[in-house]
């Protein structure tokens, strides 16, 4: 499914070693402050200012950085019951 709703939906993190995979991750997600971090949690990548999606997820619905994508993008499997929620979230059925 090519549809971009996880990416438009719910809100994503990275860790800094998605970062180091991805180094783009630094330059357009916003790192949390140290005192604000739980775990491993070190990027918002959605939701950003003035972005309505994920700041890599293409006009095509596509991700840009799919294969250095974030850990948490990596376990989120198509057909899941997040991701009918997420479509259902954007009437995509």
């Amino acid at each position: 499914m090519d549809c971009g709703a996880c990416c438009r939906c719910f809100p994503i993190f990275a860790s800094e070693s998605d970062a180091e995979r991805e180094p783009k991750i630094k330059d357009e997600g916003i790192r949390i402050d140290d005192y604000l971090r739980k775990g491993l949690i070190a990027f918002r990548l959605y939701p950003l200012p003035f972005l309505d999606t994920c700041a890599f997820l293409n006009e095509d619905k596509l991700c840009r950085i799919y294969e250095t994508r974030p850990e948490v993008c990596r376990k989120f499997e198509p057909g899941s019951d997040q991701c009918i929620e997420a479509r259902r979230r954007l009437g995509i059925e």
